[in-house]
């Protein structure tokens, strides 16, 4: 017999709850940038209710690396979308834990490095509490050549 996965209901029916990390893997497995109103969709998709599990903000972070041109929209909802999961959704909220910190800084360096740095400092910004080194790790990643040129090159 077998096992129904878990639903929840959302504003488009009940859906399975593995089907939006599905629908993200998918993306990725394209290799292909996202077009604006794709974003619009993904981000409908993931935040109508309660935001994204792990499982999905690590599909996110695969969703990224094959992003070569993102648009501005993609930047902004990932940085958004994995800012909410990291500070508000993991528990106690506002806090970002050692472990927490850990994934994400080791997540943002597999990212491209301006998006990468963008995420960590944005969750230093929004998080009432952080492990001091992680302060330390993103200011050495804003000084980075690599990152100042690219800086640079958006301003």
């Amino acid at each position: 017999m077998r096992q129904a996965s878990a639903a929840k209901i959302t504003l488009y029916g009940v859906e399975a709850l593995d089907e939006r990390r599905a629908m993200i893997s998918s993306l990725a497995q394209a290799g292909r940038n996202l077009a604006p109103a794709e974003v619009r969709q993904l981000r409908r998709a993931l935040f109508e209710d309660e935001g994204v599990s792990r499982d999905e903000a690590q599909a996110l972070f695969d969703l990224d690396r094959v992003q070569d041109a993102p648009c501005a929209e993609w930047t902004e909802f990932f940085v958004e979308c994995l800012t909410d999961h990291a500070v508000w959704q993991c528990r106690p909220t506002g806090i970002v834990s050692d472990g927490d910190a850990e994934w994400l800084v080791r997540e943002a360096d597999r990212c491209r490095p301006v998006t990468g740095v963008a995420l960590l400092a944005n969750v230093l910004a929004e998080a009432h509490r952080a492990p001091p080194w992680l302060v330390a790790a993103v200011r050495a990643r804003v000084q980075m050549p690599e990152i100042q040129a690219e800086l640079a090159r958006e301003a």
